[in-house]
């Protein structure tokens, strides 16, 4: 079979793959080869579903699924060791692990989206010689592992991989680019996704509070190789974009900072989705792809147009509808968003979206409303959205579920992903606490407080990280992460986590009767916390020491028959 498109990773980065294949909303199976490389055993497989990497076989095993169920607490080593047993006659790892009992259909998937997506990250180990192949509506692994098709967001893998294996000709032609032009964080962007450092969301808030370019961000004092490596890879999965910005007299005879210099050019995937894309529901075939393959549109520098000085009453009324609609229509779900009610049919919905394209396309915006493309985009995109959901029975039917249990809207969505960052992140900070690396855990404690500040834990480990630095220890000034533990507490008094660290801080403070009361009561209500017991225990046996102590230094009858023993 002949693939609808093939190359070279060295021309086109997985990364830039991965995102044109998104952009797409391919239906086929990607294959990677290494070079010279014909047995099919030897590759990797990608099945995507709009442009969802949904099931990955590599060439090599790595990231067995009884593994990660144990990392992600959904199984404990007992079980994974007894399956391995039943494993050996042959059967699904997971299917056995749910036909005993051990593990729920839930906990299932969530460990199956876990390793596609490790999967997917060891991809980005693969040579830059390394072969791809796409092969559109077909699926290479239709028997390969179980029937079902997890798909996954790849952004935040992508991002990752960049991370530690970036295309350093396609980053410097990227950034050189751009290296001068005002650059901002998109309206909707979701960067709760990706998990950045210390340095790196330094580079992300400078990208937020105002349009910034790269070159001003080095100035600055920000690190030159993270300013590239985000603004690259934030550019990428368009998370960011370039802005026009008129300089005053003062910046315009600012030398210039040459953030990279590589005379390669690039082009950056498409803005959005054109109006063929969203009807339907895959383009028929991929063209041969060649130099800058990938990359269909370059970087466009233009600003917006202003608004006009004098509007007429249309206009306005447009305007301000434009306006209205962009700012609630997260808070909409699916059905409210093609105004429908709840269980119209597919055909409503298909009906209801011909009707909203003919008014909500960016392209029939009216010129004097060209200041407001990007709300309209915004707009656009979730009413394709809605449509393409509402008209799919199997995304629909999750979809209807999902509204059932209370979600359904892109606000709802945000709020668990961000919940999900969150706890991903507390776990990561609670590990390296563990280790006693504070600087790391610092990294991690900072991102789940700052994505779920009123979660008992996030509270507990973040205070406890700022806690055990140098200078709180020395200065010995604990009273603002005793304020922030005391209001967790009481908003959650039955944590143990936010009581003990708060014993703890209180015992650094030298408060050790206050501190006593928080291990006291933690060690009434569970006896098996083994660190507050063994607090109380420390202290009464210190306690009972200096109480003899005092009586044999004393004149008491005790202290006398002591003495004279």
């Amino acid at each position: 079979m002949e693939p609808t498109a093939s190359g070279v990773l060295a021309k086109t980065p997985l990364a830039h793959l991965v995102v044109y294949c998104l952009d797409k909303r391919l239906r086929g199976t990607l294959v990677l080869r290494a070079e010279g490389e014909d047995d099919p055993q030897a590759a990797d497989y990608v099945t995507l579903v709009d442009g969802l990497p949904a099931k990955i076989r590599v060439a090599e095993p790595i990231e067995h699924l009884g593994r990660i169920l144990v990392e992600l607490g959904a199984i404990d080593d007992a079980a994974y060791n007894e399956s391995l047993m039943k494993l050996a006659g042959g059967g699904l790892h997971g299917q056995i692990l749910v036909e005993s009992g051990k593990l729920d259909a839930v906990s299932l998937e969530r460990g199956l989206r876990a390793q596609i997506a490790r999967k997917l990250g060891h991809l980005f180990s693969r040579p830059s010689s390394t072969t791809y192949a796409y092969y559109d509506g077909v699926d290479f692994l239709g028997r390969y592992g179980g029937p079902e098709l997890f798909p996954v967001d790849p952004l935040p893998t992508v991002w990752a991989g960049i991370r530690s294996r970036p295309s350093q000709a396609h980053l410097d032609a990227a950034v050189e680019r751009v290296a001068d032009a005002p650059l901002r964080v998109k309206a909707g962007a979701e960067l709760t996704r990706f998990d950045f450092s210390r340095a790196e969301r330094e580079v992300i808030d400078r990208l937020t509070q105002a349009p910034s370019s790269p070159n001003e961000l080095v100035r600055s004092g920000l690190d030159a190789r993270t300013t590239k490596l985000v603004v690259y890879a934030m550019l990428l999965l368009k998370q960011v974009e370039p802005v026009q910005r008129i300089a005053s007299p003062s910046q315009q005879h600012l030398p210039p900072v040459k953030v990279a210099a590589a005379p390669v050019s690039i082009a950056a995937a498409p803005r959005g989705p054109s109006t063929s894309q969203l009807i339907a529901a895959v383009t028929a075939s991929m063209p041969t792809v060649s130099e800058p393959e990938v990359a269909q549109h370059e970087l466009s520098l233009s600003a917006r147009p202003a608004p006009a000085a004098a509007a007429s009453p249309e206009l306005a009324a447009r305007r301000a509808e434009i306006v209205e609609r962009a700012a609630g229509i997260a808070k909409l779900n699916f059905f409210q968003i093609l105004a429908l009610a709840e269980g119209a049919s597919a055909e409503e919905a298909k009906a209801a979206y011909f009707q909203l394209v003919k008014r909500w396309h960016p392209d029939r915006l009216a010129p004097e409303l060209a200041d407001l493309r990007d709300d309209v985009a915004r707009v656009f995109a979730l009413i394709a959205e809605a449509y393409q959901t509402l008209s799919d029975p199997e995304r629909r039917t999750r979809y209807v579920q999902l509204l059932s249990d209370g979600g359904g809207t892109q606000e709802d969505q945000q709020a668990v992903q961000r919940a999900l960052e969150a706890a991903g992140a507390f776990q990561k900070a609670d590990f390296y606490v563990g280790k006693g690396n504070f600087a790391e855990a610092e990294v991690h404690a900072n991102r789940a407080y700052e994505l779920d500040p009123r979660e008992p834990d996030h509270v507990a480990v973040w205070a406890w990280v700022q806690a055990n630095k140098p200078e709180r220890r020395d200065a010995g000034k604990y009273d603002d992460l005793l304020k922030l533990l005391d209001q967790a507490l009481a908003d959650a008094p039955r944590n143990e986590r936010a009581r003990y660290i708060r014993g703890m801080i209180l015992k650094a403070a030298g408060r050790m009767g206050d501190a006593m009361r928080d291990f006291r009561e933690i060690a009434e209500q569970n006896p098996r916390h083994v660190d507050a017991v063994r607090e109380v225990r420390l202290y009464s046996m210190r306690h009972e020491r200096e109480r003899r102590t005092k009586d044999e230094g004393s004149g008491s009858l005790l202290g006398r028959f002591m003495k004279k023993k």
